[in-house]
């Protein structure tokens, strides 16, 4: 496992909660040293949002148990900064959009709306 994809995993808060309309979710707080941080920006930290796209696929990974590869990121908005230390919800529900089978993501820090998108993910089949 790669660095970022362990600090990702060490920014969880809590347990991953989930449904039976294939949601899950669950909290993350990136302190001012997580490794994301590391020049975007210096002396006015904010999160990627590639760390933020990433950070929902650890979270289904961890959620499904099977090494997730993005194929494809659609609709993808980002709202709002995402600042070291503040508490993110991610939420993630599971559906077929225009014939493919997506997850749609949403980012929220103090109720407010940080980002959106629609990830494609496929699993990654292990080597025997």
């Amino acid at each position: 496992m790669n660095r970022l994809k362990q600090e990702i995993m060490a920014a969880a808060a809590g347990r991953i909660t989930s449904d039976e309309m294939k949601s899950v979710a669950r909290s993350y707080r990136f302190p001012e040293s997580f490794i994301g941080f590391s020049g975007h920006f210096p002396g006015n930290p904010i999160l990627p949002g590639i760390v933020q796209l990433l950070t929902v696929v650890s979270l289904i990974e961890e959620h499904t148990g099977t090494e997730q590869k993005l194929l494809a990121v659609e609709d993808a908005r980002f709202l709002n900064p995402i600042l070291p230390d503040q508490e993110i919800l991610v939420q993630c529900q599971q559906r077929t959009v225009r014939g493919k089978l997506l997850h749609e993501a949403r980012l929220t820090v103090s109720d407010r709306p940080a980002a959106s998108f629609l990830i494609q993910l496929r699993t990654v089949e292990g080597i025997s």
